[in-house]
């Protein structure tokens, strides 16, 4: 008698599941608004007019010299961003951190291209090059994004 008690709950059991199942199943799904709410994120400001930024080709444009006067003060780093088109290898870029500031100025010279046990691959940049930089220091951070032509 116990045996078909325990057998009777279990089958009962078993088809509250299999009838949850197909209930939930046949629910339509939750419209979703056509706008979405999207996370603000803090705009970080750019850095005011007296910061200078220039790039000089160098090498017949294998490399580049990226140069800053008037960097904020109180600035202890610099992250930089280059993305270009190149010819046959697409976008292409290099990025870094500088935090060899003196005064208010840097200066970082780069490869455009790879370069490996020697051996260097240039890139053949078409166009501009957008150079984005995020000053951080004391002040929090600021940025700067500038594109030049070689």
């Amino acid at each position: 008698m116990k045996k078909n008690m325990i057998y009777g709950v279990i089958g009962a059991l078993i088809l509250l599941g299999v009838g949850m199942g197909i209930f939930i199943s046949r629910q339509e799904p939750k419209k979703i608004d056509q706008v979405q709410k999207k996370e603000e994120v803090d705009a970080i400001p750019t850095v005011d007019s007296s910061t200078v930024v220039t790039l000089k080709s160098l090498q017949g444009n294998k490399e580049i010299l990226l140069e800053g006067k008037g960097v904020p003060s109180g600035t202890s780093s610099i992250d930089y961003e280059l993305s270009y088109d190149t010819q046959g290898q697409g976008k292409q870029g290099v990025i870094g951190t500088i935090s060899d500031i003196t005064g208010n100025t840097f200066e970082k010279q780069m490869t455009l291209g790879t370069c490996s046990s020697g051996r260097c691959v240039y890139h053949e940049v078409i166009g501009s090059i957008q150079v984005t930089l995020k000053f951080t220091g004391d002040y929090g951070e600021r940025i700067l994004i500038k594109e030049f032509s070689l």
